[in-house]
């Protein structure tokens, strides 16, 4: 048997957090397999370093017959993956077609039959047994570095048409361009309301700039149109474990901390001292955006 790690990029390079899923891949089986959709055949040459030893090129992840099929032949049993949307669709699909067993929001994977999991919208801890041999485990970002190995990779081409099986109709695509991707940025600069209205970004992307940071909104930013959906992080946006996590005028409720709460440093600058944002922060500005951003930007210039 042997250990799947499906592989995000980041800029046409293998994001941060599958670096990490290859590390801890490493720790559970001697041979660990890659899947991605990238066609740089070099770069995937050089993926040896990050702990792999074999990396499957499919067209699409919507590739599912091949997908399914290339688990079946190679024997792979165990899939680790970061938990992005993506990868949490295909790893549904996975577990009814070939019956395996889902854990989302792993922190530590203590052996191949034991993990210990983020609960409550992070609010507790839980170590879950598997029973099922055939798993796949969704990492939470951050929950181990990356490690650097010395092994050569063979590469296979999976040739395959998307299945007539998925019933559905795409009618449109948005190409996202992002400086810094949300899943894999070090530093994150998240804004709500209480910038009180789109045009006062500007100064929210400055300092992002300044902190070679992504930016991010909450929930009713993006409903109002302000900022894009791929940008709201929450309970039902996406969920992020960045070093640092500037809120800037967010009150924090529940929802949005169910996103962030997995964050190293969480500072927050908002002009209501009863925020409750306040009460999961590890630092605290309580002033007005308007006058304290500007100070910050001009303290890094």
């Amino acid at each position: 048997m042997s250990t799947l790690v499906f592989i995000d990029l980041n800029k046409s390079k293998i994001s941060e957090s599958s670096a990490q899923a290859a590390t801890i891949a490493n720790q559970l089986d001697d041979k660990v397999y890659g899947l991605t959709t990238y066609n740089d055949d070099d770069y995937i040459s050089s993926l040896g370093n990050k702990g792999f030893d074999k990396v499957f090129k499919i067209d699409d992840f919507k590739n599912f017959d091949a997908i399914k099929e290339t688990i079946i032949n190679h024997k792979i049993n165990t899939i680790v993956s970061p938990n992005i949307n993506l990868f949490k669709e295909l790893a549904s699909k996975i577990s009814i077609k070939l019956n395996f067993s889902i854990t989302s929001n792993v922190l530590e994977i203590v052996d191949n039959n034991s993990i210990i999991s983020s609960i409550f919208t992070g609010k507790a801890e839980s170590q879950i047994n598997v029973d099922n041999e055939n798993r796949i485990y969704l990492l939470n970002k951050n929950i181990i570095d990356s490690k650097e190995f010395d092994k050569k990779v063979d590469i296979i081409r999976i040739d395959s048409k998307i299945s007539q099986n998925d019933n559905f109709e795409i009618l449109d695509q948005t190409l996202i361009e992002e400086d810094i991707s949300l899943n894999d940025a070090d530093i994150v600069i998240s804004a709500g309301r209480g910038l009180k209205g789109p045009e006062n970004w500007k100064m929210i992307e400055e300092l992002a700039k300044k902190l070679n940071a992504a930016t991010a909104c909450s929930k009713p930013v993006s409903d109002a149109g302000w900022r894009p959906h791929h940008e709201h992080v929450g309970q039902t946006g996406l969920k992020i474990s960045p070093k640092i996590y500037f809120a800037i005028g967010i009150s924090g409720a529940i929802q949005h901390l169910a996103g962030v709460n997995s964050s190293k440093t969480i500072i927050v600058i908002n002009n209501d001292p009863d925020a409750p944002f306040f009460k999961a922060a590890d630092y605290g500005i309580v002033g007005d955006a308007f006058e304290v951003i500007p100070k910050i930007i001009n303290s890094l210039s």
